[in-house]
């Protein structure tokens, strides 16, 4: 990300020879990078042993490494270190066993594998096999895998999970604090499982200061203790740890100034605005026109927080998140057209009215538009958890009807997995959606995930088609789960009865209180709600108490009341 750089520091060392044999099967490889990919994906360090019994045990351990550091780079920001680092993975694993499936001379292409990936202030372990990766801290050698091999007598061990051993593959992960001065070892089982560990942990302290004196000192202890394998280690010292700090934060942050309000008719950077969309207390809305009368959308932050840091970092993670979310239904993050002299952001313009405009001229919608402008919706966000991110703040303000049909046009709110893995120095901002239309989760503190922007989108269905909110006016009341419980849901064949008992059911089950009462997945929903599901179909209504308890009470009283003045009239 361009507004916050890592301080991650490291030294590193690593070697591979082959020792004793005529070939070496290891592979050792790492990428330190800086700047950008710096923060989001940190440094990565990889070493693999292609397995001797098989014919291509040096291609196998070639092709894990070279496509692990290449393709781990190449996964989306937004995504986790695990589910980046995962994916790889099990992909080079596919890779590798339909290479062995498909050989014509039989080759089997295995290899173990052990990654580290050092990233802010944590350190991420990923492994298969009988590579190793320790740790050195006070002193102390800890390993910090564990074998996958199994005992078949004193002397002979079989290697039973390996990259390109089975279709499907059980990965170790494992996650770790990083502190100053750790050390962290990647071996292979030429050196580790010669070396005695008493004499390879004083070897390691003794030649700490050294990394490269180290690598060579191993190499030369394992071939005097006789290994006749290939031998390869890595070494990485943590130096400095990626926590930015807070004088580094603000003025990375904060070197471009904050742009003045401004009025129809004047110009940024080549830009004119034409008139105000919208201001509030944390921003301000433009419409602008570029030199060629391109009309654009401009978003600047308020002036209000030109010194918080955390809202600073939420405002450039807007243009961020745009830039990285591709669909037809969510308006595209634009360039600027020439460099930007204080700090804000361009989409494109899209002609059009709000949903909530579009609402207050028809009212409601018919059932065909309303569901056909949700399922536009739901295309648009789950292009941002293919991202792994969470949109947060579906609601009609944030919804324009184009020609090309509805669109999502704000990430103010937004929530992204690798973010929130990324040290940052200073408490981060936490933007709670709108009330009426954020889950219950965010409130009562539930997990949270894709399932609460499903209720969003069920709440604005809902809304298209009846004018009113599902739980009623309590709804952004409640803020604990016991208030929350006490809600009930209103048909939506209460307010419209057009609405059919199929799809009434679709909407309570997007809009439970509990997230795992909702849908797996926004496409069993879409489902549901453009046709019927068949046990809804022929399902009997709900008793009249549950789909309407006002009226219920009203009529029990009513009849407690009559019966009562009937008996008092007999008794006088």
């Amino acid at each position: 990300m361009e507004h916050l750089q890592s301080a991650l520091q490291i030294r590193f060392a690593q070697r591979s020879e082959a020792g004793r044999k005529p070939e070496n099967q290891d592979t050792v490889g790492a990428r330190l990078p800086d700047g950008a990919a710096l923060t989001s994906k940190g440094i990565a360090i990889a070493i693999a042993d292609g397995v001797s019994s098989s014919e291509a045990a040096r291609e196998a351990s070639q092709t894990a490494i070279t496509g692990f550091l290449t393709d781990y780079y190449a996964t989306p920001d937004t995504w986790r270190t695990q589910q980046s680092a995962v994916r790889v993975i099990q992909s080079l694993n596919s890779s590798l066993w339909g290479r062995s499936q498909n050989s014509v001379y039989g080759e089997g292409y295995l290899s173990t594998f052990s990654a580290l990936i050092l990233k802010g202030d944590s350190g991420f372990i990923f492994h298969v096999g009988d590579t190793r990766v320790y740790r050195l801290r006070d002193g102390s050698l800890e390993p910090l895998t564990r074998d996958h091999t199994q005992r078949i007598d004193r002397t002979t061990n079989y290697l039973s999970r390996a990259l390109g051993a089975d279709p499907s593959l059980e990965i170790d992960m494992h996650t770790v604090e990083l502190q100053v001065g750790d050390l962290f070892i990647l071996t292979c089982d030429g050196i580790h499982e010669v070396i005695p560990t008493n004499e390879f942990s004083a070897l390691i302290q003794q030649h700490r200061d050294d990394l490269d004196q180290l690598c060579s000192a191993a190499i030369a202890a394992a071939l005097q203790h006789n290994s006749d394998d290939n031998l390869s280690i890595q070494v990485a010292c943590i130096e400095q740890l990626g926590s930015a700090s807070q004088t580094d934060a603000m003025q990375v942050l904060s070197r471009l100034p904050f742009p003045p309000l401004l009025s129809p008719g004047q110009q940024l950077d080549g830009l004119t605005v034409k008139k105000i969309l919208h201001e509030s207390n944390r921003s301000q809305v433009y419409l602008v026109s570029d030199e060629k009368n391109q009309l654009l959308v401009m978003k600047t932050p308020s002036v209000i927080f030109q010194d918080d840091p955390a809202y600073i970092e939420r405002f450039a993670l807007e243009s961020w998140i745009g830039a990285r979310i591709q669909s037809p239904h969510v308006a595209r993050v634009v360039t600027p057209p020439a460099a930007r002299s204080c700090l804000y952001y361009l989409t494109e313009y899209i002609p059009g009215p709000t949903l909530t405009q579009l609402l207050k001229e028809r009212g409601t919608l018919a059932i065909s538009d309303a569901v056909e402008l949700t399922e536009h919706l739901a295309r648009g966000i789950r292009a941002f958890h293919r991202k792994e991110t969470l949109h947060q703040d579906l609601k009609p303000d944030n919804i324009v009807i184009s020609s090309k049909g509805a669109m999502i046009v704000d990430f103010g709110s937004c929530w992204v997995a690798g973010i929130q893995e990324m040290g940052a120095p200073f408490l981060r901002d936490k933007i709670l959606g709108t009330l009426d239309y954020s889950a219950p989760e965010y409130r009562y503190g539930g997990k949270v995930g894709p399932r609460s922007d499903q209720f969003s989108l069920a709440v604005l269905l809902y809304e298209m088609l009846t004018g009113k909110l599902p739980y009623g006016s309590q709804y952004s009341a409640a803020m604990d789960l016991k208030s929350f419980q006490r809600l009930t849901y209103n048909s939506a064949m209460q307010y419209n009865p057009l609405v059919p008992n199929w799809l009434d059911q679709a909407l309570e089950k997007a809009l439970d209180i509990h997230p795992n009462g909702r849908y797996e997945a926004l496409s069993e929903w879409l489902q549901d709600i453009k046709r019927p599901n068949p046990a809804w179909l022929t399902a009997k209504q709900k008793p009249l108490m549950e789909r309407h308890p006002e009226r219920v009470w009203k009529w029990i009283a009513l009849a407690g009341w009559t019966l009562a003045l009937v008996m008092v009239y007999l008794y006088f």
